[in-house]
């Protein structure tokens, strides 16, 4: 496998001379796979202006068809200094290696299934000549390359022509009249002289493909590439059909030498025309349904390939899932150690030095504040103590209240600048004469008082009066006038 931009190339399927073709997935949000065929033009290749111009229009010309017996487009572009085109992909077997299944079986493909093949290629061929630009002029769409290797046949009975790289069109082809384009045994009798092509040469190419589904045998094929493009320019039909198949339909032999005529002229003049003559003969299959006789002959004839194929692609569904989750671990472990370094990437964040520098806002306050605040609190306490010795009156009343007062301000105060110790305060012990904070807010006030074990006492008349020190928030001297 191999990682190529968004896609994962699973296994090669062919190699040709311009570009490779791969078996992809394409890994989308949330586990979202989708099979496609990747094709990527071959590396000493990617550096051709031309070359890349075609394979460019190609992306083009692909991207204004639109029909179910032709190979969707879906992405074009450009990754590692590499053209692809990213297309469907066609689960089954090129007609090419269909011939050579049958040929090694000592069989031919029966007629039924050759023609409707051939009708489903036509239908395509039909589609595309008829294609016009935005503004309503023909494209005149020569597809050029009509072969068993540019036919693909799905194991359900679908039938899609593929590669329109060297196809014609007058918006963008710079093909050179005189230039041989198409694999060469299939290639029309005025290309093989280097004159002008219109439409009709795919007629002929394919043809060139029913008769040798028909019959097994390749209808020019000579020593040398000299010789067979001399066979070609002459267009003889020798053998023909009927002589080799004899399990032929009657009628048949007519629509193969009417595609195969040598002059332009006196062929179908339209593959929409070939499609319509050829639809009576292809629907006479044994089951009615000429796409179940295809899906059916596929099956029996590719049994062992179709199983194959199926664990090939669960074992690897499996390693790209195991790479897939390993590489997501390894992922989340550097998010980790970058979490646990402080730090993104190799880049520290420009607010770590201050992060790590920040005073506790206690510690950040001005020492003269707390300074201030203690004056302050000693002034109050000063001024409550004089006011109790120049009015001994009110000192009942008095002491109570500035004693309350003097505990919010000291609590207050611990709020702001420290924590309260957990035991009770006790001012000046030397004075028997005290007032006690109780944790329920009650307020006592005693003399003589004592410490016993855990508790403060004092001797009443009634008798030793006791309160455990933890039910105590305070306790103050007070000074007799």
């Amino acid at each position: 496998m191999e990682r190529f931009g968004q896609y994962m190339l699973l296994e090669k399927v062919a190699t040709g001379g311009m570009a490779e073709l791969f078996k992809a997935k394409k890994i989308g949000i949330e586990g979202c796979e989708q099979i496609l065929a990747v094709k990527r033009i071959l590396p000493h290749l990617s550096s051709d202006e031309e070359f890349i111009n075609m394979f460019i229009a190609e992306a083009k010309l692909a991207a204004h068809l639109t029909h179910k017996n032709i190979a969707q487009i879906y992405d074009f572009g450009k990754t590692e200094q590499n053209c692809f085109i990213a297309m469907e992909y066609v689960r089954g077997k090129d007609l090419k290696a269909i011939l050579k299944k049958v040929n090694d079986k000592k069989k031919k493909v029966p007629a039924a299934i050759a023609v409707f093949i051939a009708k489903e290629v036509a239908a395509a061929l039909s589609y595309a000549h008829k294609q016009k630009d935005n503004t309503g002029k023909d494209l005149n769409i020569i597809h050029r390359d009509i072969s068993p290797q540019n036919i693909l046949i799905s194991y359900e009975g679908e039938v899609k022509v593929v590669d329109f790289g060297i196809a014609k069109a007058n918006t963008h082809s710079k093909t050179t009249t005189g230039m041989l384009k198409g694999k060469l045994s299939y290639i029309s009798p005025e290309q093989a002289w280097g004159k002008p092509v219109d439409h009709r040469s795919d007629i002929f190419s394919l043809g060139v493909v029913l008769y040798e589904m028909l019959t097994g045998k390749k209808l020019f094929h000579g020593d040398s590439e000299v010789s067979t493009l001399e066979m070609i320019r002459k267009a003889r039909i020798e053998p023909l059909p009927s002589a080799v198949n004899m399990d032929m339909p009657s009628g048949l032999e007519a629509k193969v030498l009417k595609a195969l005529a040598r002059e332009a002229s006196e062929r179908y003049q339209n593959a929409s025309d070939m499609e319509l003559d050829l639809w009576g003969a292809s629907v006479n299959v044994p089951e009615g349904n000429p796409v179940l006789a295809l899906k059916q002959y596929m099956k029996d004839l590719f049994k062992s390939e179709m199983e194959s194929e199926r664990m090939a692609e669960k074992i690897i569904s499996l390693k790209l899932e195991k790479e897939l989750a390993a590489g997501r671990e390894e992922h989340i472990e550097e998010e980790k150690k970058t979490l646990e370094a402080g730090s993104y990437g190799d880049e520290k964040p420009k607010t770590e030095k201050k992060a790590r520098h920040v005073k506790p806002v206690r510690d950040s306050m001005p020492r003269r504040r707390g300074s201030l605040s203690c004056i302050i609190f000693l002034a109050l306490v000063i001024s409550i103590i004089a006011g109790v010795f120049m009015f001994p009156s009110y000192k009942d009343k008095i002491t109570p209240y500035a004693l309350d007062v003097i505990t919010k301000i000291k609590d207050i105060y611990h709020k702001q600048f420290g924590t309260p110790t957990d035991k009770p305060v006790i001012q000046d012990k030397s004075s028997r004469d005290i007032a006690i904070t109780l944790k329920s807010g009650r307020k006592l006030f005693w003399s003589n008082y004592f410490e016993e074990g855990d508790s403060y006492c004092t001797q009443k008349a009634e008798g030793k009066v006791c309160i455990p020190k933890d039910d105590v928030a305070a306790i103050y001297s007070i000074r007799k006038p």
